[in-house]
């Protein structure tokens, strides 16, 4: 089946290679996403409305500070920054705390459930959720319909943990019974087989600190590290 415009990110992906196809999709997308808000975007009201509600992760905060953009990135934070402000001067302005019953904690607090709330949002972070998704959307429609993208998941090193979960689930509720059964007999050994083959990885990188190790090759083990990473927390680590 020729390959359509919404299955190239998909494809992408796999042919990147590494430990996840799924992390190398995130990737991408999260350098769109932060180039978008440091272009024009950071200007339009509809998004500085939503940037000033949710703010940014810490991760994403220091993605955009390093681009550069410093007047971008400075624009943002400070109407994020009134925004906060107001609405804990009327938090803090109303809040009248109950009388905590004896020997039972005291349940909920709207200064601190606000802070919560704005500590965990991101609007960088919603963006690529939401396209992430349909590129999960995607590849299920791929495997249903595209025949090569088996093979595609056959030769990949198999995916971070988060993203095999992710898959395990999701394929559970878009594919029949009868897929989901195939799916599985290829996911869960390609999984496997890529867990214990980094593990092994990772072992000889330790060992390759025992003196009597010093001159034998580093095989594949070398980079090691970062790919753990990567398959452990969906985490990309530069050298």
């Amino acid at each position: 089946m020729k390959e359509k415009i919404y299955t190239i990110p998909v494809n992408e992906g796999f042919e990147a290679g590494g430990e996840c196809p799924f992390c190398n999709m995130y990737k991408g997308l999260e350098k769109d996403a932060v180039d978008y808000m440091l272009g024009p975007s950071y200007m339009e009201d509809d998004i500085r409305m939503e940037t000033n509600r949710l703010g940014f992760c810490p991760k994403h905060y220091k993605h955009l500070y390093i681009q550069q953009n410093r007047l971008g990135v400075g624009l943002m934070m400070h109407t994020h920054l009134q925004n906060i402000n107001n609405n804990l001067e009327k938090l803090c302005r109303d809040y009248k705390p109950d009388k905590k019953p004896l020997f039972k904690k005291a349940e909920g607090n709207p200064i601190s459930d606000y802070i919560n709330n704005i500590s965990n949002s991101c609007y960088v972070c919603n963006k690529i959720s939401a396209t992430l998704e349909r590129y999960i959307d995607t590849f299920f429609y791929m495997w249903k319909n595209m025949p090569e993208i088996r093979e595609s998941v056959k030769n990949c090193r198999g995916f971070c943990l988060d993203h095999f979960s992710l898959l395990v689930a999701e394929g559970q509720n878009k594919l029949s019974a009868g897929d989901y059964k195939e799916f599985l007999d290829i996911l869960l050994p390609l999984e496997q087989e890529n867990l214990k083959r980094l593990e092994g990885e990772v072992e000889w990188f330790t060992d390759k600190f025992d003196y009597r190790n010093k001159d034998k090759d580093w095989g594949t083990s070398k980079d090691a590290l970062p790919r753990a990473i990567t398959k452990l927390a969906s985490e990309f680590v530069e050298e």
